[in-house]
């Protein structure tokens, strides 16, 4: 009975506070509702932090990866290096023969020697010479400083290089300078 009795109050309570039939329900309902939306508030906030957190980790990783990028570069050029102070040292040991000798063959064929090392270490690393002298000119290998008319060659045939062109890695990154024959008008 004692149950009873606190039911009864229950309804006692409501009669006194005027409160609708149902009214109860709703708000139940809306307390359900309430508390959904702290959880979906505290969701968004988590995921907002989450975010957050990507965010400066990816910064992190980015300013990580230009580091070691700038670092990679700037130490990758020191094999070549290694190699243009070899050469170097054999243009040094070449000057010191100038002073102490007057043997020109042996001069001729030093500085030789240097040329072919030379140029095969411009060859290992991918410098390749644009072929130029009989080709007919292409604009993007070849630069025309002159133009002469001839009969003997054919239009815009080169017929001499002035400064040779160069590609590195079939890229042109000097192209060659030339002469270039033209038809004569009649």
């Amino acid at each position: 009975m004692n149950n009873d009795n606190h039911i009864e109050e229950k309804e006692d309570e409501k009669q006194a506070l005027n409160i609708e039939p149902g009214l109860e329900e709703k708000l139940s309902e809306l307390e359900i509702l309430r508390q959904s939306l702290e959880e979906q508030k505290k969701k968004a906030r988590e995921y907002s932090d989450k975010i957050l957190r990507l965010q400066a980790d990816f910064d992190n990783y980015r300013k990580r990866s230009e580091k070691a990028k700038a670092e990679f570069i700037k130490f990758s050029n020191e094999g070549i290096m290694l190699k243009l102070l070899s050469l170097f040292d054999d243009l040094q040991r070449a000057k010191g023969a100038v002073k102490d000798s007057s043997d020109l063959k042996m001069l001729v064929s030093g500085v030789d020697l240097i040329y072919k090392n030379f140029w095969g270490f411009l060859k290992q690393e991918g410098v390749k010479e644009i072929k130029s002298v009989g080709e007919i000119i292409d604009p993007n290998k070849h630069h025309a400083v002159m133009q002469v008319d001839s009969e003997k060659h054919k239009d815009n045939q080169i017929i001499e290089e002035m400064q040779k062109g160069y590609m590195f890695n079939n890229k042109v990154i000097r192209p060659a300078m030339v002469k270039v024959a033209k038809k004569e008008s009649k």
